[in-house]
Formats: C-alpha cells, sequence, structure tokens
C-alpha cells in the first residue's frame, strides 16, 4: 500500500516542482521568490520520502539472494566513501581499509545506498575537525569472525528512547527527516544475510567516544588472493 501511495504520489509532485520552477523564473520580487524557493525545498523534500518509501518496497520483494550478487568490500567502500566527500563537501571524513582480499555477499547497488544512508546520518551530529566522521573496514569485529564494516562518528550520544526505535521505520529524532534510512539499512542488510547495530564506543583506548553503526556481512565463498 505505501509503494502504491509513493507512486500516486510522485507524478502532481513533479508536476507542482516543474510549475514552481516555471514561476520563478518570471518573479522579481524577492518575497514571491522567496516562496517559489519554499515551494521547491518541499517538493524535494518530499521526493526524497517518496523514493526512500519504495527503496524500502524494493528491499522487501527482492528478499531472494542471487548467489552471484557479491562486492569486493575495501576498494568499493573506498570509491563510495569518496564519492560521498564529493557530493557533499563533506570535511573531516577517514577511511581504514583493513579487510583486504574478502569479498563479500552483498549487491554493489544496495551497498551504496547502505553506506550513503549511513554516512547521512553520521554526518547530522558530527563534528567538523578531521576525523569526525571514520569509514572502517575489518576482517573480524569484536564479537564475530564475519567482515565488518563501521560507520563512526564523534557526535553526542544517543538518548536511550532512540536507541531503542533506531531501526523502526518512520522514527527520527529530527522532524525533517522522512525516519526510513535506517529502516532501509536494516532490510538491506536482511536481504543480504548481514546484520547491522549500533553502540557507543571509542575506536581506541582512552580515545573519544562516538557513535558507530556496524555492518556485519556474509563473508563469500570466493576470497581474492592479495
Amino acid at each position: 500500500m505505501s509503494a502504491a501511495v509513493a507512486h500516486e504520489i510522485r507524478n502532481p509532485l513533479a508536476a507542482i516542482a516543474q510549475a514552481s520552477a516555471l514561476l520563478s523564473e518570471d518573479l522579481t520580487d524577492p518575497a514571491h521568490r522567496k516562496l517559489t524557493d519554499m515551494v521547491q525545498h518541499n517538493a524535494q523534500r518530499l521526493a526524497r520520502i517518496v523514493d526512500d518509501v519504495l527503496d524500502v518496497s524494493r528491499a522487501r520483494q527482492q528478499r531472494v539472494l542471487s548467489l552471484g550478487e557479491q562486492v569486493v568490500l575495501d576498494p568499493a567502500v573506498q570509491v563510495l566513501a569518496e564519492e560521498w566527500v564529493r557530493q557533499t563537501q563533506r570535511k573531516g571524513v577517514l577511511v581504514a581499509l583493513e579487510a583486504p582480499g574478502i569479498d563479500v555477499r552483498f549487491d554493489a547497488e544496495h551497498l551504496r545506498r547502505l553506506l550513503v544512508n549511513l554516512l547521512d546520518n553520521a554526518s547530522r551530529y558530527a563534528g567538523k575537525g578531521e576525523g569526525a566522521i571514520q569509514v572502517i573496514t575489518t576482517l573480524q569485529r569484536a564479537g564475530t569472525n564475519r567482515p565488518a564494516l563501521q560507520v563512526w562518528s564523534d557526535g553526542a550520544p544517543l538518548e536511550p528512547a532512540v536507541q531503542r526505535h533506531l531501526f523502526e521505520p518512520f522514527f527520527s529524532s529530527e522532524s525533517r527527516s522522512s525516519g526510513l534510512g535506517l529502516f532501509l539499512c536494516r532490510e538491506l542488510c536482511r536481504r543480504h544475510g548481514a546484520t547491522i547495530g549500533y553502540e557507543r564506543r571509542a575506536l581506541v583506548a582512552g580515545g573519544p567516544e562516538g557513535n558507530e553503526f556496524f555492518v556485519s556481512f556474509a563473508a563469500s565463498e570466493n576470497r581474492l588472493t592479495q
């Protein structure tokens, strides 16, 4: 039902955005232009929510994983993180790749959605200093023997009430968020036999604590030689 509604919203929403853009071309009054800018900004926000709903729908409809869906973890994460930094112009992002020669069972496009959502989430609360956001791959995360992806940021601790509902649909601590980003991450991980979680921790002993979202992957049967 959500996907059907999202599809129905998409066409009139595109018409509103296009009409607003055309109208703004003929306006000279700053107050009128400000109003059309508001229309366009909120139309874009609604479009992102529609896309999130459709992404969740697709993830749920495609639960069966093809054996051919695998990706070489380190180079894929490197490319995707660099692409996100270029597009957002976000400073202070560090990437540490520590899973050489490992490919994991995950579709490349879904890995992009997963990492972009986690980076977008981290960017909302992280500071601006060097290393405020860190993307890390590991061969084994503490407590598991599975390759992992970690997105750590130096933001303030999450409230216990927020932590309890992190991966639920339409839950967000921000009024302008769809509340579907982390839920979509969970759905994509489930589809690919991976798990996602959150904890508050320091990356190094004695270092500052931060918020870490981690994904433990199902390793592919194929391992690359270094």
